[in-house]
């Protein structure tokens, strides 16, 4: 009987072990919605925004702290997108210089994260001088990206480079395309299988890869931001203007939805052109709307984002547009449920 029983036992193991390495690979086929590329090891990640990308010693309202890391861990997200002002701790420095103060910090930031078995974006963002004056700046772009290069080389895979945020003003076109070409290169040097992620001008608009060239190389992702419409998701935020908007309603009507169906086509038709994998990098509404219109918004762009194959990164953690609240130390149900459930 105990014979028997070991190999009822051991049947059962090997087909549960062969059913889940089967059920496995169909779900990575489906996954592969562009023909001969690689689906993202990363697909639902959360933007610790208003933290790090704030200026130099003027600090915002989101102070970064390990335990945000392991929060999002348990709510479900594998990875976080960490925005970060490097160019104020390099441009005031001898020899444009990362403040290594500075860097150690971030080090510890990302050394926990990987620890929670998080993959982990580092997002150049804001350098608002490098895009209005993109010639004078240009130097110190390659310097910084040569920087975090090398620093980071032996790291492990799980983290990801991402060239610069929201490309935009006089960093457009040509020039654009250029500059990404060189700070690729750049990284490739001294990373040559990392995961590199760029996007197009305008602020990384749908609109913006009418332009775009990406490099020809390994690993490489495809990103872009979605708001739209702006006048909704930003309304009554003091941001480019849209403090004026009032009242403006998302109702999931048809032809909303169909809007936001139309629109991440765009983005997955070039994909399939350009052969690259995609990540939604931003997308969010922000707490002047009503939780009804967020939850919907949020749950349509999530869901279509997912149906084009397309990872994706909610914008943001505790801020005006956060999914947790940092003065309850909870998390807004209704946002989880957008984003995992609905």
């Amino acid at each position: 009987m105990k014979y028997t029983k070991k190999i009822c036992l051991y049947g059962i193991f090997f087909i549960a072990f062969f059913m889940e390495v089967f059920m496995s690979s169909v779900q990575a086929a489906d996954a592969v919605l562009v023909p001969g590329v690689e689906p993202l090891p990363f697909k639902k990640l959360m933007n610790i925004g208003n933290a790090l990308e704030a200026p130099k010693n003027m600090p915002w309202d989101v102070r970064l702290q390990n335990n945000y890391f392991t929060l999002i861990k348990q709510a479900g997200f594998d990875g976080v997108r960490l925005p970060v002002r490097f160019s104020d701790y390099a441009k005031d420095q001898p020899n444009g210089q990362l403040d290594e103060v500075f860097m150690k910090k971030l080090d510890e930031h990302i050394q926990f994260a990987l620890k929670e078995h998080l993959y982990i974006i580092l997002d150049f963002h804001h350098f608002n001088e490098l895009m209005a004056e993109p010639e004078q700046y240009h130097d110190l772009f390659l310097s910084i990206w040569r920087q975090l290069a090398y620093r980071y080389k032996d790291y492990p895979v799980q983290l990801v480079f991402e060239v610069l945020n929201e490309p935009h003003q006089n960093l457009s076109g040509e020039l654009w395309n250029t500059y990404l070409a060189e700070a690729v290169a750049i990284i490739r040097q001294t990373n040559p299988d990392r995961y590199i992620i760029a996007g197009g001008e305008n602020f990384n608009d749908i609109d913006g890869l009418k332009h775009l060239v990406l490099p020809k190389i390994n690993h490489l992702i495809l990103t872009f931001h979605y708001y739209e419409p702006q006048e909704f998701t930003f309304q009554e935020h003091p941001y480019l203007g849209y403090e004026s908007y009032k009242n403006v309603k998302w109702m999931a009507a048809t032809q909303e939805t169909q809007r936001v169906a139309d629109r991440l086509a765009i983005v997955q038709e070039w994909a399939k052109a350009n052969q690259v994998p995609v990540l939604l990098g931003e997308f969010g509404v922000n707490e002047a709307v009503p939780k009804k219109m967020r939850s919907a918004w949020t749950t349509v762009v999530r869901k279509e984002a997912e149906n084009d194959g397309f990872s994706w990164a909610y914008w943001e953690f505790g801020s005006i547009f956060g999914a947790y609240d940092l003065k309850k130390n909870q998390w807004h149900d209704f946002l989880l449920q957008a984003l995992f459930h609905s």
